[in-house]
């Protein structure tokens, strides 16, 4: 398999299973960015162990095929993530530190044999530390679940188990938001490709204005078109 740089064709390279040393290693350069993050000045961090990223992948049995103290059983395949955060609090405090999990979401083919089994434990033992939010994506309509997952409303089935904030993610809009923030579980609504082609998106919600929609086909392409060029409001011009 190839893949193209600006120097032309080049070979894949073969995913290797990483050591434990390599992951310990990776835990502190987690800790590490979150120590730069702070002092670049941001207000704080967040773990996106969602969506195929690398906490993901040692959650999801499609991906984590390891034998030892991080694969197998739901603890073990957990154990990642919550080093990671264990160190990321410990770094920078917990006031400044939240998380994104994905639940039933199999973005980039992270499968889980049992995903409320794995979630539940997980958020168990997430409620044990100190931390500020857990961001909670809802299953996008683009990737659609495998068969074995439960039809349930992540929202209302693992917001209801989490000590921390719970700001809810995937496919809102001012309506489905509001509705959302009603039913008190969710405290905070994140948006993504709405606040992309609305760079104005509070504003538009405000008075309710059209809205753009998004241009999907340029999303990830690298290039400036679909990132910088949908339109303000005329009057935040």
């Amino acid at each position: 398999m190839q893949h193209f740089t600006s120097q032309g064709l080049k070979d894949y390279e073969t995913p290797q299973e990483i050591s434990i040393d390599q992951i310990r290693q990776t835990i502190m350069d987690y800790r590490q960015a979150a120590e730069n993050a702070i002092e670049a000045g941001f207000d704080g961090v967040e773990l996106h162990a969602a969506n195929g990223y690398l906490p993901n992948q040692f959650l999801a049995e499609s991906a984590n095929q390891r034998s030892d103290e991080y694969g197998g059983s739901i603890p073990n395949k957990a154990r990642f993530v919550l080093e990671v955060m264990q160190e990321l609090i410990n770094a920078v405090g917990g006031n400044k530190v939240g998380i994104k999990i994905s639940p039933f979401h199999p973005y980039g083919d992270m499968v889980l044999d049992n995903p409320v089994g794995t979630f539940t434990y997980l958020i168990e033992e997430l409620n044990k530390l100190n931390f500020s939010y857990v961001e909670l994506m809802r299953r996008s309509p683009y990737f659609p679940a495998p068969a074995h997952y439960p039809a349930d409303d992540e929202i209302e089935l693992f917001g209801r188990m989490i000590r921390q904030t719970i700001i809810a993610n995937t496919a809102y809009d001012k309506a489905s938001a509001e509705a959302a923030l009603e039913k008190g579980i969710a405290k905070l609504i994140s948006f993504g490709t709405l606040f992309l082609a609305n760079p104005d998106l509070p504003k538009r919600f405000e008075i309710g204005a059209e809205l753009n929609q998004p241009d999907r086909a340029t999303m990830f392409g690298g290039a400036a078109a679909g990132y910088i060029d949908y339109p303000f409001l005329t009057s935040n011009k």
